[in-house]
């Protein structure tokens, strides 16, 4: 497991000190402890006492070469890291380090041994390239809503309002950083992808279908690559590769969940055994072959414009084990843990995350608002999470106050989810359709379009307000077609509306 190193430190001569007021002078001293350590990386914490700087190597070799240095902010005790990344997994390494004082005096050397833990069977060009996970300044969220829809959800044409847009003057620009493929439910077979969604779990042959979906040779990500390839044809190459995040289906234990009487082997056949739920170790077997899966059918696409940067955990709350809230000195309540014996996320997130970091691959989570788990998230070992405020959906109510909000994501150090769908599209409402509030009741018509503009500017207000605009990464829940509606719409408001949140967008301080 990736922390399973995290309490080992060594203590290399920190006895030494120079104190020259009494006509003494010793040694420059290190103390190192190792943080973490996964497949192809490894961080360490330096701790330096009278060392102007640090060299240090890693190898395989008894005896690595300083092939680095490190210089330290003053000769008093200074708090460093080291960075180790292109390591192999399952593989014995040796980190030697010296602290070399003011006048080029040199400290004993020292070293510590690690082992870096089992990967993947193959490792992909983009995966092997990495130093770290990248980080992006936005992401959208691309909703199939019941994937099976024919024709197809998403066109290069729908893709393409989420990819650039052309502002007042007509120059076009590029929108999101990153895409996350998510779906919670296959409506071909009525069968539910989440936990928390009520219906009866897929099996396998949903999640084979997902994948064809997003993957297959007429997927819906060869639609977003055209269209990033035609947005460069207007705006030139994108300045980085547009990332996609995919979502991974819950491997739920119970077929149906609600009944703790229903099959536990539902889910069908893998490397020739029925997988049962009931135990872990097959949950995280499927978990593991789906991300294999998604990550080799990718590679065989060879994508022009897009590059896979990692995976989403589903379910919108994750309610843990009382332990495991005690272990990360954290408060809880009964729904923090409610039936969490049932669902095992306090085991399944931390292998998913170590997994997927042995790939070079990063992990994310969006919770709903206030929702079990999101105080841990970083415990979990997720890279970034948002949180949903939930408020676009409130009835003649503040349910969910964007103080909260805002509160909650500046504590835990969270970005946020900015949410609207067609109740906020003129050109959509305008046929005497209504749209539901958070309780799903019809609540929202026409005349509420204003209303629900105020909302969205309120999001983006409390955002910046707070300071966390342009701090922590944003975003986009759009339904399953607002950005697009808004986009080609020929409502004067709706085009206002697409613009000023394309310009949120793209103004923010991340996106330099």
């Amino acid at each position: 497991m990736r922390r399973a190193f995290i309490l080992i430190s060594v203590l290399l001569g920190f006895a030494s000190c120079v104190n020259q007021e009494h006509g003494k002078v010793y040694e420059p001293a290190v103390r190192v402890e190792v943080r973490e350590v996964e497949a192809t990386r490894a961080s360490f914490a330096l701790k330096t006492i009278q060392a102007a700087s640090v060299r240090y190597g890693a190898g395989t070799s008894d005896q690595p070469e300083f092939t680095s240095s490190i210089e330290t902010a003053s000769l008093g005790s200074v708090d460093l890291s080291i960075e180790l990344s292109g390591l192999e997994p399952d593989t014995e390494y040796r980190l030697r380090v010296q602290g070399i004082g003011p006048g080029g005096e040199q400290g004993k050397e020292q070293s510590l041994d690690f082992h870096t833990v089992p990967g993947p069977s193959q490792m992909y060009p983009w995966e092997k390239g990495r130093a770290a996970i990248p980080r992006f300044a936005d992401i959208s969220l691309v909703t199939l809503g019941q994937h099976n829809s024919n024709p197809p959800a998403w066109t290069k044409e729908r893709f393409a309002s989420h990819v650039y847009f052309t502002d007042e003057a007509n120059v076009p620009h590029w929108l999101f950083d990153a895409f996350l493929c998510i779906d919670g439910y296959d409506g071909k077979r009525g069968l539910s992808y989440s936990i928390t969604n009520g219906r009866q779990s897929a099996g396998k042959e949903s999640w084979e279908d997902l994948l064809d979906t997003w993957l297959g040779e007429n997927g819906a990500l060869l639609k977003l690559d055209e269209a990033v390839s035609d947005a460069a044809s207007l705006i030139g190459t994108p300045p980085r590769p547009r990332y996609v995040v995919m979502s991974l289906p819950d491997p739920i234990m119970y077929q149906y969940f609600d009944n703790k009487q229903s099959s536990t082997t539902y889910w069908g056949e893998l490397d020739g055994r029925q997988l049962d739920f009931s135990r872990a170790e097959d949950q995280m077997a499927v978990y593991r072959w789906y991300m294999n899966r998604c990550r080799a059918r990718f590679n065989a696409l060879q994508f022009k414009h897009l590059e896979l940067v990692g995976f989403y955990i589903l379910s919108e709350e994750l309610p843990l084990s009382p332990d495991f809230f005690r272990q990360c000195s954290q408060t809880f309540d009964s729904a923090d843990t409610w039936n969490w014996q049932s669902k095992r996320w306090e085991q399944l997130v931390p292998y998913v995350s170590s997994y997927a970091h042995s790939c070079n691959e990063g992990l994310w989570w969006i919770p709903y608002h206030l929702a079990p788990g999101y105080k841990v998230w970083k415990e979990l070992g997720f890279d970034a999470a948002f949180m949903q405020p939930n408020r676009y959906w409130d009835n003649g109510s503040t349910e969910h106050p964007m103080s909260k909000t805002v509160e909650a994501i500046q504590k835990y150090k969270m970005g946020m989810e900015l949410e609207f769908e067609y109740s906020l599209v003129a050109a959509v409402m305008q046929d005497g359709r209504a749209a539901p509030d958070g309780a799903g009741r019809p609540t929202f018509y026409l005349k509420d379009v204003p209303l629900l503009r105020e909302r969205v500017r309120e999001y983006l207000s409390a955002y910046k307000d707070s300071g966390l605009y342009g701090q922590q990464p944003l975003a986009v829940y759009s339904g399953t077609d607002a950005m697009h509606q808004l986009a080609t719409s020929s409502d004067s408001g709706d085009r206002a509306m697409f613009l000023e949140l394309c310009h949120y967008i793209c103004d923010s301080p991340l996106k330099k």
